[in-house]
C-alpha cells in the first residue's frame, strides 16, 4: 500500500574483497533487486554473452554514451572502457525494483557526486592477512600483482569513513544477510515513502 521509492545498492571492497559474490548472493535471495550491467568496449571472454555479464559496445558508442551524458560513472581500464549506464539504472528503479552493483572506490565517487539515490556498503575482510590469503587463493596474479592489489587496498581502505555502512565479510553467509538487513532498513526511511497522508487516507487528504 505505502509505496517506496526504489533506490541504488553500491557494494565497495578492495579486490578479493567478496564485494560480486555477496551481491550475486543478494541477487538469489532478493526478488526486488536487478544487477546494474556495466558497459564496456572490451571484447567478450570465453562464454561471456553480450546483456549478462556486461553489454559489449563499439568504442565509437560508449564514446556518443559520454556525450549524450548517459554514464554516472566510467574509466579507462587496461585500454579499455567500462561505464556504469544512468539510463539502465532509471530502468531497473522504475519498474518498481532496486538497482546493485559492485565497482570500486574511484568509480563510486563518481556515482555520489552525480546525486543519484544511493545507498554505499563497504565490504571489508577481518585483517589484512585474510585479504592477501584470498588473493593468493585466486591464483590469477603473480606476488608482484599481489602486492599491487594489496597497496590499492589500503588506499580504498582509507576511503572507507565517505561511505554509509561498513559489513565485515568473515561468514560469507553472514555479510550477505547483513547486506540484506541494510537494504530493509533503508526501505523504511521516511523520506523514501511517497505520499504517506495520502495513502492513509485513502487517497484523499483530511481537511
Amino acid at each position: 500500500m505505502f509505496q517506496s521509492n526504489n533506490f541504488l545498492i553500491i557494494l565497495i571492497s578492495p579486490s578479493a574483497g567478496g564485494k560480486s559474490v555477496i551481491a550475486k548472493q543478494v541477487l538469489k535471495k532478493c526478488e526486488n533487486i536487478e544487477y546494474s550491467i556495466s558497459i564496456t568496449t572490451r571484447k567478450p571472454r570465453g562464454n561471456e554473452i553480450n546483456g549478462k555479464a556486461y553489454f559489449f559496445v563499439s568504442e565509437e558508442e560508449f564514446q556518443k554514451r559520454i556525450s549524450d551524458g548517459d554514464f554516472l560513472e566510467y574509466a579507462l581500464v587496461h585500454g579499455k572502457l567500462y561505464g556504469t549506464s544512468k539510463s539502465f539504472i532509471e530502468k531497473i528503479l522504475s519498474s518498481q525494483k532496486h538497482a546493485i552493483l559492485d565497482i570500486d572506490v574511484q568509480g563510486v565517487k563518481q556515482i555520489i557526486a552525480s546525486g543519484v539515490d544511493a545507498i554505499t556498503i563497504f565490504i571489508l575482510p577481518p585483517s589484512a592477512a585474510i585479504l592477501k590469503e584470498r588473493l593468493l587463493k585466486r591464483g590469477t596474479d603473480s606476488k608482484e600483482k599481489i602486492e599491487e592489489r594489496l597497496q590499492d587496498g589500503i588506499k580504498e581502505i582509507d576511503e572507507v569513513n565517505n561511505f554509509d555502512y561498513l559489513v565485515i565479510n568473515d561468514d560469507l553467509n553472514d555479510a550477505v544477510d547483513e547486506v540484506i538487513n541494510i537494504i530493509k532498513i533503508e526501505e523504511k526511511r521516511i523520506c523514501r515513502y511517497k505520499n504517506i497522508k495520502q495513502t492513509f487516507y485513502g487517497g484523499e487528504l483530511v481537511k
